[in-house]
């Protein structure tokens, strides 16, 4: 089984998942808020340019992660910058890696409508936003007051998500957390807690979602 990784780094040490436009500007704005991080970038295409001071690795994200990521990582921070649910892509890795069957569920417009702006990407994935707006890439997701309508912030959309009862779907849910403007991922134990709370409801219908306070996206699976 996956193991919980305890090790504590003197330094921070940074995966960045995805090279592409957002993964870069991810190590950018990081090595500028946290400039002694050790960041690793991993993108399955060849960097022509790499950026100074980081290690480059050419390797598809989600295989790589679900091979590093566990009892012996020394990462204290996961950034998803592919265009793809990293948390439940990830997760489907490791479970695949450990025999463990599972399949994708079909999202209902009843559960659907019950969420924000929901956006379908198929029939079983969907994109979530309290903005029908397009928010500004250096937001600083203030606790209070949005930065574009100046108007209250509604519920957290991760709270909202994982308070949403439509049977027989259970929601399991990693927050996505800000940790520089317009940069947000995931801390070790969240990503950890989000794999053993969906193998905890083996043969349930599970509303997989990875939201932040504005945004998100939500998978149906179900693990046998």
């Amino acid at each position: 089984m996956l193991e919980k990784d305890d090790t504590s780094p003197d330094c921070e040490s940074i995966w960045v998942l995805g090279g592409g436009h957002f993964g870069r500007h991810a190590v950018a704005t990081l090595q500028r808020s946290l400039p002694a991080a050790a960041i690793t970038l991993v993108e399955k295409e060849p960097q022509t340019d790499p950026p100074e001071n980081v290690t480059c690795v050419e390797d598809d994200g989600v295989a790589w992660l679900a091979r590093h990521f566990g009892e012996n990582a020394t990462v204290s921070r996961i950034i998803p910058a592919l265009p793809l649910h990293l948390a439940v892509e990830w997760l489907k890795a490791v479970l695949t890696q450990q025999g463990i069957a599972f399949q994708s569920v079909q999202l209902p417009d009843s559960l659907l409508r019950r969420l924000p702006h929901p956006i379908r990407q198929n029939g079983f994935q969907a994109v979530i936003s309290h903005a029908d707006f397009l928010c500004p890439a250096n937001c600083r997701e203030p606790d209070t007051i949005c930065t574009v309508t100046r108007k209250p912030r509604p519920q957290p959309l991760f709270q909202r998500v994982q308070d949403l009862e439509h049977a027989p779907f259970v929601p399991v849910v990693i927050r996505s957390r800000q940790f520089a403007p317009g940069v947000g991922g995931f801390f070790p134990e969240n990503l950890y807690h989000f794999f053993q709370e969906a193998l905890s409801r083996r043969q349930t219908p599970l509303l997989m979602g990875t939201a932040c306070k504005c945004h998100g996206i939500v998978d149906g699976m179900i693990i046998d």
